[in-house]
């Protein structure tokens, strides 16, 4: 019987101290979660899978900057976004860039399934899936800085990797992919 009391005992004071622990969290003056200019937020991770088994590329998007690049192999000084979407076998391709002197371009095409085959090659090649999980970015940078790409395959397996302020891709990767979607077709006025 003694022990009884005992377990009651403890089990009350558990139930006491949890529900002090609850109601000091609730109390707790909120935190800002606004961004601070110049603040950086660094993330990686680390369960984030660097190899992918799928090759069956569903969606693609990808933002590059060269505005900052010293060589840019005739891709000119700009920003490029990419996207690419695969739907009932046809795929909508869509891109577009900007300068900063205001000169930008857009386009969008339908094309076969074979576009995303030739993308998941420029994946594999450049093996983007070793840089799954990274994450950073520095308030207050204007929008038009570092790269990001989201890679979702039909397998549910994605490749996530976001930096505002400068590039993960080499340059032959953002040539390959700039070339592909033919971003590139407009010559650059200088």
């Amino acid at each position: 019987m003694k022990w009884l009391y005992l377990g009651i005992g403890a089990a009350l004071a558990l139930t006491s101290i949890a529900g002090g622990i609850a109601a000091v969290c609730r109390r707790r003056a909120e935190q800002s979660t606004a961004p601070i200019d110049g603040g950086v937020v660094k993330r990686y991770w680390a369960d984030a899978p660097k190899v992918i088994e799928s090759t069956e590329i569903v969606e693609f998007q990808c933002k590059i900057s060269l505005l900052a690049s010293e060589d840019t192999e005739g891709l000119g000084h700009r920003v490029y976004t990419l996207d690419a979407s695969l739907k009932d076998g046809e795929v909508l391709v869509k891109y577009d860039w900007y300068q900063r002197q205001g000169e930008s371009d857009k386009a969008e095409y339908r094309t076969d399934a074979d576009f995303m085959v030739r993308l998941q090659k420029i994946a594999a090649a450049y093996d983007f899936a070793a840089h799954n999980g990274y994450y950073h970015t520095v308030s207050g940078l204007p929008d038009m800085y570092g790269e990001s790409l989201h890679i979702l395959y039909a397998s549910g397996e994605s490749i996530d990797v976001h930096d505002n302020q400068s590039g993960f891709l080499p340059s032959e990767a953002q040539k390959a992919l700039i070339t592909l979607f033919g971003a590139a077709t407009k010559p650059e006025k200088e």
